[in-house]
């Protein structure tokens, strides 16, 4: 490998001494880095960067202080800022996005070798220069909205049963949430059995989403631009693989590092459509989206398949609203009543989708979605009613920015805990249920 030639660059560590520790030590040096110092709390590393110069910062999730994020949004809006690198587990990955958000501009996963390190300090290291360099020539000042990197506002769109019109609604959502944001779009197609966005879109592409699975977090934006295709609505789509596969090749936790990644990288709506049913790939989607749309129908098989996920995931108790109950093929009181409907499966509808058997059928074999072909439709506007209430609830919206603004006084500990990136994993809940199975 090779080793740095140039100024050594400054690092401090925050951490803990123990023996990896000693080892993130002894590398820095093997590799000519100047080490700062090694401090074991975020606040003592803020009173090292007002006294010394520091580079970069390499902040270990598990030292004190590290997780509340206030400390990186402190750095950022400084002049010369350090850059931060945080270093965490797999189960750590919220923190990693809210991290990101607060201004952190990389991060490593555990356990990582001496290459590893060694490239995440290069990468974010000429990622700053760059930048500098950018805003040198432009003229711009540092800030906080300036050095926080873009973060999608992520929404799955996920039935426990088949046959209720998910797919349908994940396209015409993320065009609806174009043609009212003007923000850009990406459609993702993470059905990995039977995948066919680019059909009700008319797309024809080499490219798929396995183009991007095995890269994991170190997808980029030019890799994402080359595996995508424009739609004529303005919308980015990222199709799934159109073959047939009696065997899936994605590894656990591919799904998860690949949303992620385009979460960080993507500033804008990012929807995904899912398959049906829970296989481990969309449990990992579920687990990362900031909202899920859970479709069912006004029929009883499947309001009973609706009802037992939602008891899965433990929706009810969830305060952040992530779980959002959709009614598509909804024919007002023909066949069951809302009121009726939310007292059997025990959770409220948060939107009805209204049945529209021949405008559907027609969007989908032309290949034109229906906010395009039949704007004017009952099921068209009931798409765009929902796109305006999840544009009115998205945390990173202007609107909701100046909202958020405009409270008195900080949010305490308990108001922290209530916030999204704090919520239970569903991946855990998940995994609980196995293990109740198995014992």
């Amino acid at each position: 490998m090779d080793r740095v030639t140039q100024t050594p660059l400054s690092i401090l560590v925050i951490a803990q001494q123990d023996p990896t520790t000693d080892w993130i030590q002894a590398s820095l040096r093997e590799m000519n880095y100047k080490l700062a110092g090694v401090v074991d709390s975020a606040y003592q590393a803020l009173q090292t960067v007002e006294r010394a110069k520091v580079d970069i910062i390499l902040a270990d999730s598990s030292t004190t202080g590290v997780l509340e994020i206030e400390w990186i949004q402190r750095l950022t809006v400084r002049p010369a800022a350090p850059v931060v690198i945080v270093i965490a587990t797999n189960s750590e990955m919220e923190f990693v996005r809210q991290a990101m958000l607060a201004g952190a501009q990389g991060f490593l996963l555990k356990p990582f070798d001496l290459s590893e390190l060694h490239r995440s300090i290069q990468q974010v290291h000429q990622v700053s220069l760059q930048r500098k360099a950018a805003l040198a020539e432009s003229g711009a000042v540092p800030g906080l909205a300036a050095a926080s990197p873009s973060q999608a506002y992520c929404i799955a769109v996920f039935s426990p049963k088949g046959g209720t019109g998910a797919t349908t609604l994940a396209v015409n959502l993320a065009v609806a949430l174009r043609q009212q944001t003007e923000s850009p779009v990406l459609l993702v197609d993470a059905d990995l059995r039977t995948a066919d966005v680019d059909i009700f879109l008319s797309i024809l592409s080499k490219h798929s989403i396995y183009n991007l699975l095995d890269l994991g977090q170190r997808v980029d934006q030019d890799m994402l631009k080359r595996a995508t295709s424009n739609h004529t609505s303005g919308i980015s789509v990222l199709r799934g693989e159109p073959q047939l596969q009696l065997e899936i090749p994605v590894k656990a936790g591919q799904m998860s590092d690949l949303i992620e990644a385009l979460s960080l990288i993507w500033d804008g709506y990012m929807v995904i459509n899912t398959g049906d049913g829970l296989d481990r790939w969309t449990v990992e989607i579920l687990d990362a989206a900031d909202t899920v749309l859970v479709v069912t129908t006004p029929e009883l098989p499947a309001l009973r398949a609706t009802r037992n996920f939602l008891e899965l995931a433990d929706a009810a108790a969830d305060p952040t609203g992530k779980w959002q109950l959709i009614m598509s093929s909804y024919q007002g009181r023909k066949v069951l009543q809302i009121a009726d409907i939310e007292a059997s499966i025990h959770f409220p509808v948060k939107a009805t989708i209204a049945e529209d058997i021949a405008v559907v059928s027609s969007s989908i074999n032309r290949g034109m979605p229906l906010m395009v072909s039949h704007r004017k439709s009952a099921i068209a506007q009931d798409v765009l009613a929902l796109a305006k209430q999840l544009t009115d609830a998205n945390p990173r919206s202007p609107k909701s920015q100046v909202a958020h603004s405009r409270q008195s006084g900080q949010d305490t500990a308990a108001d922290q805990a209530e916030q999204p990136g704090k919520r239970s994993s569903f991946r855990h809940s998940v995994a609980n249920l196995g293990r109740s199975a198995a014992g």
